[in-house]
């Protein structure tokens, strides 16, 4: 049986927009919700008012924090206040400038950004959160971070100066960071309801040799005990692959990288009533793969997208295929 959820991105107008009726009509189980930095200042009631009716109504709700402080945040176009007064919290490159993403060893940001995950969880009353590609600055060989936390740190870890080449070490310590900041996330939420869980969404790659964000080695994600589980956005569009052997590999790369551990792995699929996107064929594809849930995305290309009405059907029928 598997369970399939939506990811529903837009903030408060998107969410105004959403049938709930219909979506549990259609099938889906659990709902990710995505919340934005600079909106849940003004309109966090809004947003909460929405998880309460849909955890009502028989969801399961998980929080995707996105914009705070852009550590956890893959869209370079969602601003994030924090970011914009407090440019001495930013990460520092190799080649010495300020990145417009703050970093995560910067004990002022993970003091903030942990008060406002107890908020946010404290105000939702969702079932758990998602921490949406935590990660480091790379782009065309520039890497972050050089800031003194960062140094400092690494001192500490290797003995010797943080060196400008991104070596081995500088990945390893790269990765622990991320590591060490879901920790600091994980209790941030558990600190308010130990019932929280917490997923991790490394950056999508059918490579993991070839990321350089710091989420490389899923194992170590994954073996993280503030780890629930991990969700996988399958890039078979972006990389030109085969859809149905993305979907296997993926999930079984995440099965092969815990050794200690049995945690759930949510497999993220682009979706819309494009027949290029094939989404009746992936969800097929993964149901045969043994994937135990699948995400959708997002609410506004399936729903509010041009033939949706013909293509809503037929996907509740997948779906209900899948969930025998």
């Amino acid at each position: 049986m598997m369970n399939v959820g939506i990811c529903i991105a837009g903030g408060v107008e998107e969410l105004e927009r959403v049938d709930i009726d219909l979506l549990y009509k259609t099938g889906i189980r659990s709902l990710f919700v995505g919340c934005y930095e600079n909106e849940m200042r003004w309109h966090a009631e809004e947003v909460a008012a929405f998880v309460r009716s849909a955890a009502g109504a028989g969801f399961e709700v998980c929080i995707v924090p996105w914009g705070y402080g852009k550590v956890v945040d893959p869209d370079p176009a969602i601003d994030s206040l924090y970011v914009d007064t407090h440019r001495e919290q930013l990460q520092i490159d190799s080649r010495g400038r300020r990145c417009y993403k703050a970093c995560p060893n910067n004990p002022g940001f993970l003091e903030w950004f942990a008060s406002q995950m107890r908020t946010t969880a404290w105000m939702l009353e969702a079932h758990g959160f998602l921490w949406d590609e935590p990660s480091f600055y790379y782009s065309r060989g520039t890497w972050a971070c050089r800031c003194e936390y960062c140094q400092r740190l690494f001192y500490a870890a290797e003995n010797y100066q943080m060196p400008r080449d991104l070596n081995e070490q500088v990945h390893t310590f790269r990765r622990f960071s991320i590591v060490m900041f879901v920790l600091a996330a994980a209790a941030a939420v558990q600190a308010v309801d130990a019932r929280l869980y917490s997923l991790v969404m490394p950056s999508p790659t059918l490579d993991t040799t070839q990321d350089n964000t710091g989420t490389a080695d899923w194992s170590q994600l994954i073996e993280c005990s503030a780890v629930d589980g991990l969700a996988l956005y399958v890039p078979w569009q972006e990389r030109g692959a085969e859809p149905a052997q993305a979907i296997k590999e993926l999930y079984n790369l995440a099965s092969r990288g815990q050794k200690t551990t049995i945690k759930p792995c949510h497999i993220w699929i682009a979706a819309s009533p494009r027949p290029q996107d094939r989404v009746v064929e992936n969800l097929l594809s993964a149901h045969e793969a043994g994937v135990p849930r699948v995400v959708l995305t997002d609410h506004t290309t399936i729903f509010r997208a041009p033939g949706a009405d013909r293509f809503i059907p037929r996907l509740q029928d997948t779906i209900a295929r899948t969930s025998e």
